[in-house]
């Protein structure tokens, strides 16, 4: 797990540290620097993933595409390296520097001699290895069809291949229908068996119902592809016709991934998720936080950026029901210093009860605002 983040002079970060915990909530405005923390990590992944972290760190691939070295710095900064830190639980620290070239239009930022990247030792981090997942803000939602890609599901175990999609979710959770999950205690009981089914297809679907009651999940093969299909239980032991994908509620294909990264995790697991609250309802995001801590309490680590209130209320919740204690949640929320144009983060501080003390001035603060341009009051 990584304990601590440190970036230096990337973007809006002239140095940024975070003392990250096994659930870590990235908040702000927009334009405030959380996204450029998950791309600092998966520039990282990307560049060891292409065999280019001996050489430097390679700005452009199918994870990521951060444009041109002369768009990076912090413009604050005089520096002319960009660094890395991370600290680990029970690993050693790496720590990367990165040379920003005089040719402004480079998209490879040369390494230093003393980065790590002897893949050896790389490999057995979570961060390197396939025991990652990254989802972005844009993910598929509903499809005609969805595509295979065996090496990339199989062989690397991932949903996503370009900008963290999860276009291959669908095939990562046909192939992996009858395994049973990594994590026992994630699991949950069909209301009418008598035990608990731990195999990923069913799992899966139970945790969808959580989201939108009596759905049941359809994957046939069409050709060389796939095809998502939904069910829904009715009264008297009757079911739906069978309804495509691009015909039922689009947040319902949209959380998929989410729940299929999850509970497929095995302990120490990464994953970074981008917007988990898009176009769900605020019970399912409330469903989605209890998931999330469980996993985060049995060893995954989860960070995620969110504009969503619903999202660090779902963990305070997990906090106040013992489900996650303060060592396993942190939550930034980041600002702008308009003088020097930099991003600063704010570790709020939260009780054992699930209370932040003292907010800083504009964490959710929009609907108390609204409240009293209503009321008057």
């Amino acid at each position: 797990m990584i304990k601590q983040l440190n970036i230096g002079n990337f973007k809006l970060h002239y140095n940024t540290e975070l003392t990250t915990k096994g659930l870590t909530i990235l908040t702000g405005m927009n334009g405030m620097g959380k996204s450029t923390i998950i791309q600092s990590l998966i520039l990282l992944r990307q560049s060891y993933l292409m065999n280019d972290l001996d050489v430097g760190m390679n700005l452009k691939g199918d994870l990521c595409d951060a444009g041109i070295s002369g768009e990076l710095a912090c413009q604050s900064s005089n520096e002319h390296y960009f660094k890395i830190e991370l600290k680990f639980d029970n690993q050693n620290d790496l720590v990367f520097k990165f040379q920003y070239p005089d040719n402004i239009m480079d998209t490879l930022l040369p390494g230093i001699e003393t980065n790590i990247t002897d893949k050896n030792i790389l490999s057995k981090y979570s961060l390197f290895n396939d025991s990652f997942q990254y989802l972005s803000a844009f993910r598929f939602g509903p499809q005609k069809t969805y595509n295979r890609d065996t090496s990339l599901v199989v062989s690397k175990k991932q949903i996503s291949k370009v900008m963290g999609q999860c276009e291959y979710a669908i095939h990562f959770l046909e192939h992996y229908k009858n395994s049973n999950i990594p994590i026992n205690g994630l699991a949950i009981k069909d209301e009418n068996e008598d035990s608990i089914d731990y195999r990923l297809s069913t799992q899966v679907e139970l945790w969808l119902r959580k989201i939108s009651p009596n759905i049941k999940i359809k994957i046939e093969p069409i050709g060389e592809d796939l095809k998502l299909q939904y069910r829904f239980n009715r009264e008297e032991n009757t079911i739906t016709e069978d309804m495509s994908a691009l015909n039922t509620g689009f947040g319902i294909t949209y959380v998929l991934p989410i729940l299929i990264s999850i509970l497929s995790a095995k302990q120490n697991s990464i994953i970074l998720i981008e917007n988990p609250e898009a176009h769900i309802h605020p019970k399912g995001q409330a469903i989605l936080m209890e998931l999330m801590a469980r996993a985060v309490s049995l060893g995954v680590q989860i960070i995620i950026e969110t504009h969503s209130d619903h999202i660090i209320n779902g963990s305070l919740v997990a906090l106040k029901n013992e489900i996650i204690n303060p060592e396993h949640l942190a939550i930034f929320y980041f600002s702008r210093d308009e003088n020097n144009h930099i991003a600063i983060s704010h570790s709020l501080d939260i009780s054992k009860s699930g209370h932040i003390k003292r907010p800083p001035k504009g964490f959710f603060d929009q609907i108390d605002i609204d409240l009293r341009t209503i009321t008057g009051f």
